[in-house]
This record gives C-alpha cells, sequence and structure tokens, in this order.
C-alpha cells in the first residue's frame, strides 16, 4: 500500500503539471503513468522509501519555470500560494530532492537579477529557498539539540570524497538496466558493463527506460538544432535543466570540485537521475502535444496507448509469485509473536551479532538494517539494535562480546536482558557453535526456532542495573570478565543511569593503575567522594558506595599529571587505567 500509494502521487503530480501547462489530456496521463512506474521508484521500493516518494519533483520543475518567466506583474496570490506549499513540501521531505531544486532556484535567481536584470523577480525564488532552510532546521531541531547537548559525534556518518566517485551519476547508467524483462538484453548489459566496471554504486535506479532514453535523445537533438541555427535562446529549458543536473552529479563534475573542499554531504548524485527523466518526459509529452495537434483523436489515443504499453513493459521488473508469499515478512511475526508469548513486556532482547547503526556493511548474509525487522512487527519489547555508531553510550555491547559467550551471558543478565536474538544468516555455521556455546553455559531453552532467526532464554539479575556509559575519556576494555582494564587519556568521566523511580545503592569495586605518580580524586556531581595517591607499578583497591537518584549520575575522575606515551610502541597517550571493574546493585 505504502509503494502504491508513492507511484500514485508520482503519476497524479506528473499529470497535473502537464495539464497546468495545457498539455493534451492523452499524452499527459502517457507520461504520468511512464514517471510513477519509473524504474527508479521499482529500484529504491522499501528500502529507500524517502527517496521512492519523489512525487513532488514535477511540482518543482513548474515552479521553478514560473520563476523564469518574464513578467512585469507581480506573481499572483493564488500562484504564490502554491510555490510556498511546493516549498514546504520539498522543505520536510527527501534532502536530495531539496538540493536540487535550490539549485534551480538559485539558477532562476541569477537569470533573473544577472541576465534579464529584473531583480524584483528574484523575490520568490529566495522567499522559497528561505522557506526550505528554516523547514530543514525545523525538522532536524531534535539532531542539533542532541548535538549540542551531547557535542558533535564525527563517526555516525562517515563521507569521504571517495564516496562522491563511488554514487556519483554514470550516464551510461541511464541507458543500460541492472535488471530486464527481456533476458538476453538484460545479460548483454551485466556483461558488457555492470561485471566489468571498476565500481557500482547504487546499480539500476539511473536507467531512464525505453521511452525515456528516446525523450531525451529527441531533447539532444532538438538543442543541436537551435545551436546549429545559432539561436540557442530558443533552446527548450529542459535542456538546459538536465545539463546543469549531468554537470553537477558526474564522476568528476561541480559536485566532486565541491568535494575538494570537504562539502561531501550530497554524495549520491545518481539519484538525481529522477530529475533527469521527469524533465525528459515532460519534454516528451509537449513534442507530443505540439506534434499531434492536426490529427484524429483516434490516433493520438493509439499513440498514447502504444508509447504507454512500451514503457510499462519495459520499465516494470519482472514479477515473481513467490515475491509475493512474504516469507520474510511471515517469519519475523511468527518470531516476533512468539517473543512476546513468552516475554513479559518491557523484556529486554540482546541481538547477535553486534551491528552498528547507521551505514555498515552488510555481516555474511545479514543485510544491512536487518535487525530492525523483529522490532517492526512486535509491540512492548525492547531491541538492543539501533543504537547510534560514534557514541559511547554502547560500546558496551562489543566489549561484552569480546569476553566470550560465558562473559556475555553473566553482563547480559547482570543487565537484566531476558534473551539473546541470533541472525543465522551472518555466520557460516547458521550461529550453530553460538548455540552450543550457550547450551554449555546452562542456557538451552528456546524461545523462538526459524529458519533465519533463533531466540534463547536467559537469567537476568533481580537486580538489574543498566550498563555504565565511559565517555571518550577512557579506551576501549581490554581482557576478559575477570582479568581486564580500561586506560584513560586523561580526566574521564563513567555516567550510570537508574531508570526506576526509587533511589538505588550500588557499590564499586575496582583497582587504580597508573604509569606516572599522581594523585587521584573522584567527584559524584561536583562532590568528592574519594582521594588517593597512585604510584606505578602498584594496583590501588578502590571500594566505592554511593546513591543513584533517578535518571542519569556521573562520577568524574581527576588526576593532577597529563596523560603520556607508555614507551613500549603503544601509540595511545595513557594516564591512569581501572582494573576488574565490577558493579554490585542492591
Amino acid at each position: 500500500i505504502v509503494l502504491l500509494l508513492a507511484h500514485l502521487l508520482a503519476a497524479l503530480s506528473f499529470y497535473f503539471v502537464c495539464r497546468r501547462l495545457r498539455y493534451d489530456a492523452m499524452f499527459s496521463a502517457m507520461g504520468a503513468v511512464l514517471f510513477g512506474c519509473s524504474r527508479f521508484a521499482f529500484a529504491r521500493s522499501l528500502q529507500h522509501l524517502g527517496l521512492t516518494y519523489y512525487w513532488h519533483i514535477p511540482l518543482g520543475i513548474l515552479v521553478v519555470w514560473y520563476c523564469l518567466e518574464k513578467r512585469s506583474q507581480p506573481v499572483s496570490r493564488r500562484r504564490l500560494w502554491f510555490c510556498i506549499l511546493v516549498a514546504i513540501l520539498y522543505g520536510v521531505q527527501n534532502i536530495y530532492y531539496t538540493g536540487m531544486f535550490c539549485q534551480f532556484l538559485a539558477a532562476a535567481i541569477l537569470y533573473q537579477g544577472l541576465v534579464r536584470r529584473q531583480w524584483q523577480r528574484t523575490r520568490l525564488p529566495l522567499l522559497l529557498i528561505g522557506i526550505m532552510a528554516a523547514l530543514f532546521v525545523v525538522m532536524n531541531i531534535d539532531t542539533f539539540s542532541y548535538q549540542f547537548v551531547h557535542g558533535r559525534n564525527p563517526g555516525v556518518l562517515v563521507r569521504i570524497y571517495a564516496g562522491l566517485e563511488l554514487y556519483a551519476l554514470k550516464p551510461i547508467e541511464l541507458f543500460l538496466p541492472a535488471a530486464h524483462r527481456i533476458e538476453s538484453f538484460q545479460r548483454w548489459a551485466m556483461e558488457k558493463y555492470f561485471t566489468q566496471s571498476y565500481s557500482i554504486g547504487e546499480p539500476g535506479s539511473a536507467y531512464l527506460g525505453v521511452i525515456g532514453i528516446v525523450a531525451l535523445f529527441w531533447l539532444v537533438v532538438a538543442s543541436i538544432r537551435t545551436f546549429a541555427q545559432r539561436d540557442a535562446a530558443k533552446a527548450p529549458s529542459h535542456f538546459w535543466a538536465v545539463l546543469w543536473i549531468l554537470a553537477f552529479s558526474v564522476v568528476g563534475g561541480i559536485n566532486g570540485i565541491i568535494g575538494l573542499f570537504g562539502l561531501v554531504f550530497f554524495r549520491c548524485t545518481n539519484r538525481y537521475s529522477i530529475f533527469i527523466l521527469a524533465l525528459v518526459l515532460l519534454f516528451f509529452v509537449r513534442q507530443l502535444h505540439s506534434l499531434t495537434r492536426r490529427w484524429p483523436r483516434v490516433w493520438s489515443i493509439v499513440l498514447a496507448a502504444c508509447v504507454t504499453l512500451i514503457g510499462c513493459y519495459d520499465q516494470t521488473p519482472v514479477t515473481n509469485p513467490a515475491d509475493f508469499r512474504d516469507v520474510a515478512v511471515r517469519e519475523d511475526g511468527y518470531v516476533a509473536s512468539q517473543l512476546r508469548a513468552k516475554l513479559h513486556r518491557g523484556a529486554m532482547i540482546f541481538q547477535l551479532p553486534v551491528a552498528d547503526f547507521p551505514e555498515v556493511a552488510a555481516i555474511a548474509g545479514m543485510t544491512d538494517y536487518e535487525h530492525f525487522r523483529p522490532y517492526l512487527q512486535s509491540t512492548g519489547l525492547r531491541f538492543s539494535y539501533g543504537s547510534v555508531k560514534g557514541r559511547t553510550r554502547e560500546r558496551w555491547q562489543a566489549e561484552a562480546v569480546s569476553t566470550g559467550m560465558s562473559g556475555l551471558v553473566t553482563t547480559l543478565e547482570a543487565y537484566g536482558f531476558k534473551a539473546i536474538l541470533i541472525n543465522r544468516a551472518a555466520y557460516a555455521d547458521q550461529g550453530n557453535s553460538l548455540i552450543s556455546e550457550l547450551r554449555s553455559a546452562g542456557r538451552d531453552t528456546i524461545l523462538v526456532d526459524a529458519p533465519r532467526l533463533v531466540g534463547i532464554a536467559l537469567n537476568p539479575s533481580p537486580h538489574p542495573l543498566l550498563p555504565p556509559d565511559f565517555d571518550r575519556g577512557w579506551y576501549d576494555f581490554e581482557g576478559n570478565l575477570k582479568e581486564n582494564r580500561r586506560w584513560s587519556s586523561g580526566d574521564a568521566n563513567i555516567t550510570f543511569e537508574n531508570d526506576r523511580p526509587e533511589q538505588r545503592t550500588i557499590h564499586l569495586r575496582f583497582g587504580f593503575e597508573t604509569l606516572k605518580t599522581r594523585h587521584m580524586r573522584v567527584f559524584k556531581e561536583g562532590e568528592m567522594i574519594y582521594e588517593t595517591g597512585l604510584e606505578p607499578a602498584k594496583v590501588e583497591p578502590v571500594q566505592l558506595s554511593f546513591v543513584l537518584p533517578q535518571g542519569q549520575t556521573t562520577l568524574h575522575f581527576k588526576s593532577d599529571v597529563s596523560a603520556d606515551s607508555p614507551g613500549n610502541g603503544d601509540s595511545r597517550k595513557l594516564a591512569f587505567s581501572i582494573a576488574n571493574f565490577e558493579i554490585i546493585a542492591d
């Protein structure tokens, strides 16, 4: 239903624009169907739902044409509100589409101001850009506020110049499908390009389809004809827009040049192929409208019907009855129902393997974001996956796994986890060795066993405590569950969280170690609760007890001596460490 709505909205939007431009209704409907059933939509589908909802692109093109008109009178109130509405739509939807729309509006500003010298005509596009900028801030206020409170997280989304080339628009992909109904065509495309190309970023979505390719060549020929007649001013505006998209989006294009200076946010410029499709189809409808103006109506209908059938046959993927069985979805539903039936509401489930979020590579046969699937069909259960990478709050997950299955079970049960959910596809042996280790640890109660997922019960502590957060002042965990340490890079903090309404008392046991003589102080929310001197090669045992009110409580570890290199080949600068850190909660 969600995908059908995306296709329908795209078709209706395209048809609306064509009718506003007074194109023939039959050809407008033809173009609308082809735009709504684009290969781009099928390639993106649910995996890139935000991109699949591209329906507002034709509306934005219409607004840009309004901004480029040569008029002496001000814009009508009705048109003004329409343009504002479209700007709002762009402001709240996918940022890639917003970015290209803003570029077109900026071009309209330059054209009206510098070429036509009609600076009053630049007010509308400036207003629209301002609306979108304001909406961008509003839509992302949660992100900005979280970053303001918790600091920047440079590791969450890694963007480097290489991504600009990998995911750039490769013009040849406008003409080649990664999958096609005609198997010989698909094999030829795979053999000649997709299997030989040095880098394939997001294959398949850029394909314009046969009708889109014909429309693009028609546009190029029509434009070349105007240049040959030395009348470039009469070249279709569609041509200049497509030319700009190509110049901006191709490998080594304008976006790549901008990326040299560190602005690498819009890395996947192959996605702008949908703008090219919208433009060439609008041009195609316009040309057919003019070409067939004096034709008998029946021939126009036949032509539109033939083009629609050819385009739909070419653009829509081959359907397989097995695709509609929803095997994976049914399995997820079964797993979720079994977990809900056997676990209490609010139960915590630890998912293996540990996977970062967002944007990580597939782990064997487990795809990125696959851990979200059981969550989507469950209610009242809490899953471990989905914590934003780059933050220290959840690095305990990978550290717990590093202690082995026995250590992992001990840690998870201390934190109150009721079950482990294993994705078999991520392991060469389908997770059988993990299941054997859990059985050896006495955890052999199977909650659910499906082809892809298996859930095993744990015995959580009656007094669980949420994992502490070792901030960026601490390096990663070293050792095993019994013998371990964690070095600091200087002053550092540990944050504890009490999710219960009543106060709780916790007891900490660990040993202080240092490479240099230093004086250590430990503060709890500004109040010093411990003080000692440390000497090299000596372990200072520490026991601390304090009350945790509801919410977060932070311990601040402060030293009078800065961190230094240990001189043993370790590139880190080390200050002090805490060894065999243990928490006991009442």
